[in-house]
C-alpha cells in the first residue's frame, strides 16, 4: 500500500496522456480554479471550475458586459420548477473553453459566492462551471501544468483499483456514482468515488475542485471522526485513503451541514488534496482517474 505525507502545497509528479487532447490553461488564485472563455464567439469571460456542483452560476454583475438578459424559471417551457417556487436563472448561449464545441447553459444565480471571490481576488468572476458543463465529457486536470484536457477517448482501461504502471505512476480507477436529477428535470452526474476512507471510515465522497480544503466531513461522518470531542470545526485526518493509496496527516473541516445531496456522499474531497494527482473525470462513460 502507498502512502504519502499529506503536503498542500502542489506536488510534481508523472502521467502519461494516452488520449488525444486540446491543453486549456488553468491557474489556481486564493484558492479558486480558474479558467478563461468566450460566449456568443467573441465575448471573453472568466470563471471558477466546480466540479461537484449539480448547476453552473452567473454573476448579476457581469451581465452587462456579457450582454446577458436575466430571466425565470417560469420562461421555460415545461420546467419541472412550479410558478411558485420558480427561480431567477439566465440562459447562455456559445459558452465555449479554447475551440471546444460550444454548448448552450442555463445557470442559476449565487450572489453570495460571487461576492465572496470579488472580495478575495480584487476583481469579479463571471461564472461557476459546475458538472453539467462537462457532462458527456472526457476532462483531465493536469494540476502540474496547469492545464485541461479534453480528451477524444478514455485515457486508459477502466478496471476498479488501485495499480502501479510500468513508469511507477500510481493509478486509482473509480466509478462515478453520484446521479442526481436537477430541479430542470434531466440526470445529471456528480463525481462521487466510493472508495474513500478516513480513518477507517469507508466514507463516499464527492471530488470538488470548487472546494479549496482538503477534506470536509458532513454531520455523520464528523461525528465518528471528533471520537466525542466537538464535531465541527477544523482538525487533522490522520489518515486518508484514496483506494489503496494513503495520505497522513491531511487537514479537514468538520461540518454539521446538510448538504442537499447528503445521501450521495459523506464528505467532500477538494482543492487541497486533489491538486496533489492528475484526474480524468470521464463523464461520457461515469468513470474517475486519478494518477500519482
Amino acid at each position: 500500500m502507498s502512502r504519502l505525507s499529506f503536503c498542500a502545497v502542489l506536488i510534481v509528479f508523472v502521467f502519461t496522456v494516452s488520449a488525444a487532447a486540446q491543453e486549456i490553461p488553468f491557474k489556481i488564485e486564493k484558492g479558486y480554479l480558474l479558467i478563461a472563455g468566450k460566449i456568443k464567439q467573441d465575448i471573453p469571460f472568466e470563471a471558477a471550475v466546480s466540479t461537484g456542483s449539480t448547476y453552473s452560476f452567473y454573476n448579476g454583475s457581469s451581465l452587462k458586459k456579457l450582454r446577458l438578459v436575466e430571466s425565470t424559471s417560469n420562461d421555460i417551457s415545461g420546467s419541472a420548477i412550479s410558478k411558485e417556487s420558480a427561480v431567477s436563472l439566465v440562459y447562455v448561449p456559445q459558452l465555449t473553453l479554447a475551440d471546444q464545441k460550444p454548448i448552450e447553459l442555463t445557470m442559476l444565480p449565487r450572489p453570495k459566492a460571487f461576492e465572496a471571490m470579488s472580495q478575495a481576488l480584487g476583481r469579479n468572476i463571471d461564472f461557476v462551471l459546475g458538472a453539467d458543463y462537462f457532462e458527456g465529457r472526457i476532462v483531465q486536470f493536469d494540476f502540474r501544468s496547469h492545464v485541461i484536457r479534453f480528451l477524444d477517448k478514455a485515457p486508459v482501461d477502466y478496471k476498479p483499483g488501485t495499480s502501479t504502471t510500468g513508469s511507477g505512476t500510481i493509478r486509482m480507477i473509480f466509478k462515478m456514482t453520484g446521479h442526481v436529477q436537477s430541479i430542470f428535470g434531466d440526470m445529471r452526474t456528480l463525481p462521487v468515488a466510493d472508495e474513500i476512507t478516513l480513518n477507517g471510515n469507508k466514507v463516499p465522497s464527492l471530488l470538488n475542485t470548487g472546494v479549496v480544503m482538503p477534506v470536509t466531513a458532513g454531520p455523520y461522518i464528523a461525528k465518528r471522526l471528533a471520537n466525542g470531542k466537538e464535531s465541527t470545526g477544523r482538525t487533522t485526518i490522520s489518515k486518508v485513503s484514496v483506494g489503496d493509496y494513503e495520505m497522513a496527516d491531511v487537514p479537514a473541516m468538520l461540518s454539521d451541514i446538510k448538504d442537499d445531496n447528503d445521501k450521495l456522499y459523506g464528505a467532500v474531497v477538494g482543492l487541497g488534496l486533489l491538486q496533489n494527482f492528475t484526474i480524468t473525470f470521464d463523464w461520457k462513460n461515469k468513470w474517475i482517474v486519478l494518477e500519482k
